[in-house]
């Protein structure tokens, strides 16, 4: 562990030298060039990073928790294939980028947004009962809630993430297999298909698949026969 802080510190130093090159963060993929030998950096204005996703082989990544930096170098396996990558930060903003390794130095992106950072107030959760804190879940179930009903309404057109490292989940003969991930206003949306290969008819509740960081949870159907199937959303931060 000591090792890996002096790496990220080294880094940190070595990439303040050099100036941020500014991306305005939107609803499209932001397309950079990025070091294929160096370590490059990718930070937020206002913001902290919260998450990286992308296909696991295609690069090396590091997060600073104390800046909210994130500082990535492309593998031997990916070479100079462009990466795609979605970036979270810790208010709920998301990018999606797309970054060509080139040979030169190594650079640093930082992504700016226009609009206001939303609250993140799932921390409140944590926290003793009060009527601030009390306000602050009501808003935010109120965002899960209207994430819910975007993910399952999405059109059947959208793409979806390449998500990796989500498994299938499982309930006595049950079984939810993974199809599909989307990020939707800052929220990780998998979408599962629940199937039995056992005769009879199986009454679901969104209990038996939740697992370990979900938030929400939500069932197409309220039982289901063999042959027959349900979709399972679910929402993560």
């Amino acid at each position: 562990m000591k090792a890996k802080n002096s790496f990220i510190l080294f880094a940190c130093l070595f990439l303040s030298l050099s100036r941020a090159e500014q991306f305005k963060m939107e609803d499209k993929v932001i397309k950079a060039k990025i070091s294929y030998q160096n370590l490059n950096r990718i930070s937020v204005k206002g913001d902290k990073i919260d998450s990286i996703l992308g296909i696991d082989s295609a690069f090396h990544v590091e997060k600073n928790e104390k800046t909210g930096e994130a500082f990535i170098r492309p593998t031997e396996d990916n070479g100079y294939t462009p990466i795609s990558l979605s970036v979270t930060t810790a208010s709920g903003r998301t990018q999606d980028l797309l970054l060509e390794p080139v040979d030169g130095e190594a650079s640093s992106l930082e992504l700016v947004s226009d609009t206001p950072a939303a609250r993140d107030v799932s921390p409140l959760f944590d926290l003793p009962i009060t009527e601030e804190n009390d306000n602050g879940i009501a808003d935010y179930e109120e965002t899960v809630s209207a994430v819910m009903k975007k993910f399952i309404n999405l059109p059947f057109d959208r793409k979806n993430l390449e998500v990796t490292g989500i498994t299938d989940r499982f309930h006595s003969h049950l079984k939810a297999t993974f199809e599909a991930g989307y990020r939707i206003d800052g929220f990780l949306c998998l979408k599962f298909r629940v199937t039995t290969e056992k005769d009879g008819t199986f009454i679901l509740d969104e209990r038996m698949f939740s697992g370990k960081g979900d938030i929400a949870l939500s069932l197409s159907k309220s039982a289901i026969e063999k042959n027959g199937n349900a979709v399972l959303y679910v929402l993560r931060r």
